[in-house]
């Protein structure tokens, strides 16, 4: 049996590797890592359903030969199919609904060898980016259990920083992936649109914006998972480009100089919190150090437009799902089934014609236009992820009645993630700070369509550089004793 102190020690790599040299079993991984979701759950709240029977089922019936064999692994409850496990999108109104089947994503993840465990918390449809629903309630930080995780990805976040499992599936359809994991301390890759195929049954959720990956705490299991759930020719809407190189083998591949633009101020003029430019301005300093050269920029576009067309796009998704569970069980939606803002966006979704909502894609993707002209005369772009560290619990309430004046506090704590969803660049958000009070301040950098390989090259430099799975050991240790 791995102690719970070896096994939060290494990340999914290694932990892989103890199993291939058979130094320690599936089984035994898959206890340590129930011994410890059911020791720090309680606490965090970051899984809200449990696999463990199947989970060990799938390993006696013989895993895939796969680079995770025998790894645990959890799927966020949004938006993806989990065979024979509750997927109720963070919404009381789906309490019932069971999967028949895999997601693609999912298959894939199995097809790793990637063991799946358990379910993690998410905001109703995925619309804050604070993790504290109404029906799952609220998953909590690790590294204060007093402030947020990040939405909407809260669980899977939560999950990986208190060691429960290494890596975890997310979603990210305004920067689900990347807030929670700047919120935590961890690493979020928002993948090129059409780089991982989500699988979704009913289409594709908030049409193109929507992205499918996971959080990790290190670059190098980034690499591989994303060799292992990219796209390699399934059908699919979307097709990111290629490369010669397979991204595990880019953590190690010589470093060059790059150009790279800092973005101080989100388009939408939103204030960033003195301790959040102060890491900024800090991770600059690095990356001169590091030879790279840097120069402020700025993105403008009509946000007010962008932000219609985003509100319609996301409006028509609730309707789409919740109409067709509707006409799956006979049950028709009640407003005292989601809360508030959820009702209120199912409303304007079901109140739309087909030539608004056929506008507002329009208007994305001639935003999305505009918004990779801007930047294309650099190699990256860094800013912060979220213009404040995270907030204390209870500070964006989904109980509010109006779903635009809701978005509109979402978009002030997170105004620089949605716009790559627009564009469709990759975008990765890294830990590299913490603010003073011990909570983590991650820095967000995005490339050009098809350049997660910069992204993931320069990410492996800074790690190199912060070395921060120190305070994530840190963590790890003080959590030992709780």
């Amino acid at each position: 049996m791995i102690s719970e102190a070896e096994y939060t020690s290494r990340d999914a790599t290694a932990l892989a590797e103890l199993v291939r040299e058979r130094e320690v079993s599936p089984r035994e991984l898959l206890d340590t890592a129930i011994a410890r979701i059911e020791r720090l759950n309680p606490r965090f709240n970051a899984v809200v359903e449990t696999l463990y029977d199947s989970a060990r089922r799938e390993i006696a019936n013989g895993l895939p030969d796969g680079p995770f064999a025998g790894v645990p692994f959890l799927v966020k409850d949004l938006h993806t199919l989990v065979e024979g496990s509750r997927l109720s999108h963070g919404c009381r109104f789906f309490a019932n609904h069971v999967s028949s089947h895999d997601s693609s994503v999912v298959a894939k993840a199995r097809k790793a060898g990637l063991v799946i465990a358990g379910r993690t918390n998410t905001p109703e449809f995925g619309l804050n980016s604070t993790t504290e629903g109404q029906f799952l309630g609220a998953a909590r930080n690790p590294w204060n259990p007093d402030h947020t995780t990040g939405g909407s990805s809260g669980g899977s976040a939560a999950a990986v920083a208190s060691g429960m499992v290494a890596m975890s599936h997310a979603t990210d359809s305004g920067g689900s992936i990347r807030i929670p994991a700047s919120c935590c301390g961890l690493i979020g890759l928002k993948p090129t649109r059409g780089r991982v195929l989500a699988g979704l049954d009913t289409g594709e959720g908030w049409h193109d914006t929507f992205n499918a990956f996971a959080i990790t705490r290190s670059v190098r299991d980034t690499a591989r998972l994303l060799d292992c759930l990219k796209n390699s020719g399934d059908a699919a809407p979307y097709y990111a480009p290629y490369h010669d190189m397979s991204f595990s083998q880019i953590p190690d591949a010589p470093a060059r100089p790059l150009r790279i633009g800092i973005l101080e101020t989100p388009p939408n003029g939103v204030a960033v919190d003195p301790e959040v430019r102060n890491a900024l301005d800090d991770t600059r300093r690095l990356l001169e150090d590091l030879g790279h050269v840097t120069g402020t920029t700025k993105l403008a576009y009509e946000t007010g437009p962008a932000a219609e067309a985003f509100l319609k796009v996301i409006c028509s998704s609730v309707a789409s799902t919740v109409d067709h569970c509707e006409k799956q069980t006979g049950t028709a939606a009640r407003a005292e089934d989601f809360e508030a803002s959820v009702w209120s966006a199912l409303q304007i979704g079901r109140q739309m014609s087909g030539g608004e909502l056929n506008a507002a894609i329009a208007c994305i993707h001639l935003t999305g236009s505009e918004i990779l002209r801007q930047l294309a005369c650099h190699d990256v772009v860094l800013s912060p992820t979220v213009a404040k560290p995270p907030l204390p619990l209870g500070q964006l309430d989904a109980g509010e009645a109006d779903i635009k004046t809701f978005l509109a506090k979402v978009f002030a704590f997170a105004p620089f993630t949605s716009f790559y969803n627009i564009s469709g660049q990759p975008a990765i958000s890294l830990p590299v700070a913490w603010s003073p009070e011990g909570l983590p301040v991650g820095m967000q950098f995005s490339a050009s369509p098809g350049r997660e390989d910069i992204l993931i090259r320069l990410a492996a430099q800074l790690e190199a550089a912060v070395e921060w799975s120190k305070p994530q050991a840190a963590l790890m240790s003080r959590l030992a004793g709780q």
